[in-house]
């Protein structure tokens, strides 16, 4: 098999993203299919207790399939300025696909919330807050409390401070400062486990040249400050 930039599995398929194209495998590693729909398609993320999938594309698009009968169902164009390469994530439930993207600019970040059912935009938040740039999202898949990673800018518009918050009701609560050493390496390691912590994403990863890489989380870093 190839070696992919991410890569995903689930009880019946397993999934291989590689810029180019999307590669669909049953799980004796026999190739199913082989989609060319997104360009720059690095990751993806399995809708929970299913076979779709949503493969992101830093080009700015979104690729839905249907992996039961290996289909595109549904391509959204978030963009056309490139460079969406922020977090995202599927909420345990499997009701809502949580997206980080730039669609105005690549300084400025909204977080939208999709209706994973049909994939129609439920919510669109923080695209006004100017001084506010989001980097990932997390959920605990036990509690179903979500966190956000992110930085502040000053009035000069150049970083001020890192954050970790709680995403609540529309709204980033309890929000804590961390320092930029923290933030660096909780980027990173997110970067990488969006991949599915595939070898070539550390290849080009700046966590490659620690010594010691530990497993961390944004929930963690929150509770631990």
């Amino acid at each position: 098999m190839k070696k992919f930039w991410g890569f995903y599995e689930n009880e019946s398929y397993k999934i291989g993203c590689n810029s180019s194209a999307v590669y669909v495998y049953d799980k004796n590693d026999n190739e199913l299919a082989k989609f060319k729909d997104v360009a720059y398609a690095f990751n993806a993320a399995i809708k929970p207790n299913t076979n779709t999938v949503v493969v992101k594309s830093t080009e700015g698009k979104l690729a839905v399939y249907d992996l039961d009968n290996l289909e595109l169902v549904k391509k959204i164009v978030i963009t056309k300025i490139g460079a969406q390469d922020e977090g995202y994530s599927f909420s345990p439930d499997g009701k809502h696909f949580y997206n980080i993207e730039k669609p105005v600019s690549s300084t400025r970040t909204q977080l939208t919330i999709y209706d994973a059912t049909d994939f129609s935009v439920e919510k669109v938040l923080f695209e006004e807050k100017t001084d506010m740039f989001l980097e990932n999202i997390e959920f605990d898949e036990h509690t179903g409390n979500c966190y956000i990673l992110g930085f502040f800018r000053n009035n000069d518009g150049v970083f001020d401070y890192a954050f970790v918050g709680r995403y609540e009701d529309a709204e980033i609560k309890n929000i804590k400062k961390i320092n930029e050493d923290t933030f660096d390496y909780l980027l990173w390691y997110k970067r990488w486990e969006l991949s599915g912590f595939t070898e070539k994403n550390l290849e080009y990863s700046p966590l490659k040249k620690l010594d010691h890489i530990e497993k961390t989380s944004i929930k963690q870093v929150f509770e631990n400050n």
